[in-house]
């Protein structure tokens, strides 16, 4: 199953991929309608195949997956004179449920006694990392943001361009962290009984190489992208005068440029819906 709020990407992977389109209900009424694209049996089995290779968070769940697929097909149903299936033997039972009990322990959310600092998966060869892998990375699981932060012994707001990602497996940042840069930074669980979380951060001038390598490859948030490029095209072009030591007030019409991009920034990456915005993304 893969989940967003975006309903028009998930029909561009169903297009490509098969699947089945669902609208699921969200946590909190004034949020976004959420929609999953769901594959089972046979054709979820042809979609890890095909994707397994590219994996790295959720690597151990597919290769546990395509275990499963292989033993289903070893295994034949009997059936009665009537051409009804015959249950599963204890055996059997005992076998698919092994299964289970190591997919829900590689999907919890809490910590195991062997993986205490979230590692999700167990690779044994870090190969690069592609700009489109981390491309995906950041639609599903990174933001985009043009934060606001006064400064006390500065005259103007600043607008700070930045890009995070985040993950319970340190492991796959690390490896985006060696190909891509950025800053790694550990997150307190909101809840105790999560895995620890991370968050690989570019901030500032470390934003527009990261646009410019990974935003042709992103989807999901291609306007988010457009905001922070004009945004630092227009921080280039600005000339900030000095004061003695310091620089002083930039124009109003600066500060309203910055903040009318600050504010478009803000609304594209809203979790809720505005009073004039369609239910439907």
């Amino acid at each position: 199953m893969v989940y967003n709020s975006n309903r028009h990407i998930l029909e561009e992977i169903r297009r490509g991929w098969g699947g089945t389109l669902h609208g699921v209900a969200s946590r909190r009424w004034n949020w976004k309608p959420a929609y999953a694209l769901i594959w089972t049996n046979a054709a979820a089995a042809r979609l890890i195949l095909e994707v397994a290779p590219h994996l790295r968070v959720k690597s151990a769940q597919a290769r546990e997956l395509l275990r499963f697929q292989n033993h289903l097909r070893a295994c034949r149903r009997r059936r009665d004179q009537l051409g009804r299936l015959l249950p599963l033997s204890p055996r059997q039972r005992e076998i698919r449920e092994s299964f289970h009990r190591r997919l829900k322990r590689l999907n919890r959310r809490g910590p195991t006694s062997r993986r205490s600092h979230g590692s999700g998966s167990l690779r044994q060869v870090s190969r690069k990392v592609s700009a489109e892998y981390l491309a995906g990375f950041t639609d599903a699981e990174g933001s985009l943001i043009l934060a606001k932060v006064r400064i006390i012994d500065r005259w103007n707001l600043q607008y700070v361009p930045r890009v995070c990602v985040d993950n319970t497996d340190r492991a796959v940042l690390e490896e985006l962290q060696r190909d891509f840069g950025g800053i790694l930074v550990n997150q307190i669980a909101r809840n105790a009984r999560w895995k620890r979380g991370y968050k690989l951060v570019w901030n500032g001038r470390k934003v527009e190489p990261f646009l410019l390598s990974v935003g042709p490859h992103l989807r999901i948030k291609r306007k988010q992208v457009r905001i922070l490029m004009q945004f630092i095209r227009h921080r280039k072009r600005t000339r900030q005068r000095r004061i003695g030591r310091g620089f002083g007030r930039f124009p109003p019409g600066v500060v309203a440029y910055r903040e009318s991009l600050y504010q478009r920034m803000k609304k594209e990456n809203a979790r809720g819906i505005s009073s004039g915005q369609q239910r439907n993304n």
